[in-house]
């Protein structure tokens, strides 16, 4: 992606702004990895700088806005090829925009891990998915999948059930848990009950260094940063979907025979 300097220096040039020493840390790397800030959480931005969580909340509020969310959206929007452009119709932003997503997630796939997570899948005598709101939707879709594949799984979304359901669940079951941010309530405390109960926790995320970053066992990585106003709305799910196609095929390939037993007896009892 190629930055417009004039609308990231419109950004982040405050002259009357007074930035502390440790402030002007967060502003250089801002400054020098435009592109790497969409991606970031306050935790991933303060681990990886070694400067306090309140410290770049504090910057970003100096700058004018109210959460981080804001600023990144500000600075993605000084992408230049992102921006809507009068003369490009918007289903050419909306497609260019889907390529780019799956270009970026492909190069961000750890073939190790996946290969991991298949295994954990494979192995396990149930895998529970999970995902709030939007990532639901994808959980959703995941259970479909799986079930094609002869994986025994279960979906939830209410967070009281999930809860719940870990208490019933040992070390030969598994979990993948969808949450773009990494830093979902409801989702790091079951990653933190199956943490407890030894279940192998699959996180698929925006975001490395997040709290559900580190609560997991295996780590698959999206791409993806929503935005209604260049045909972003759903970037992060169909990222999302590409690596949960890539996880399903690979648990498929791994066992061609039972994967079409169970294909032909779903569309069995389908027509029924």
């Amino acid at each position: 992606m190629k930055v417009n300097q004039k609308n990231l220096d419109d950004l982040i040039n405050r002259n009357h702004v007074l930035l502390s020493k440790t402030e002007r840390i967060i502003h250089q790397y801002v400054i020098e990895h435009p592109e790497q800030i969409v991606y970031e959480s306050v935790r991933s931005l303060s681990d990886k700088l070694h400067i306090g969580e309140a410290t770049v909340v504090r910057y970003f509020k100096k700058l004018g806005y109210s959460n981080f969310i804001l600023f990144k959206m500000g600075v993605y929007n000084a992408f230049e090829d992102l921006r809507i452009q009068t003369d490009t119709p918007f289903i050419d932003n909306i497609t260019k925009n889907m390529k780019d997503v799956l270009d970026k997630t492909k190069s961000l796939i750890n073939r190790e891990q996946l290969e991991l997570a298949t295994k954990y899948i494979l192995e396990a005598r149930q895998v529970l998915i999970a995902g709030m709101g939007i990532s639901h939707t994808t959980a959703l879709d995941m259970f479909s999948k799986l079930l094609r594949v002869g994986v025994n799984s279960v979906v939830v979304n209410d967070s009281h059930f999930s809860y719940m359901y870990t208490a019933v669940l040992d070390k030969n079951t598994c979990i993948i848990i969808y949450s773009f941010s990494g830093e979902t309530e409801e989702m790091i405390k079951l990653a933190e009950n199956c943490k407890e109960r030894g279940i192998k926790t699959i996180v698929v995320s925006n975001y490395t260094n997040s709290t559900l970053c580190h609560l997991s066992d295996v780590f698959l990585q999206t791409s993806g940063f929503d935005n209604e106003t260049n045909g972003g709305f759903f970037s992060s799910k169909i990222s999302q979907i590409y690596v949960s196609d890539c996880l399903v095929t690979n648990c498929a390939l791994k066992n061609k025979t039972k994967t079409k037993k169970f294909n032909q007896l779903i569309t069995n009892s389908v027509l029924k």
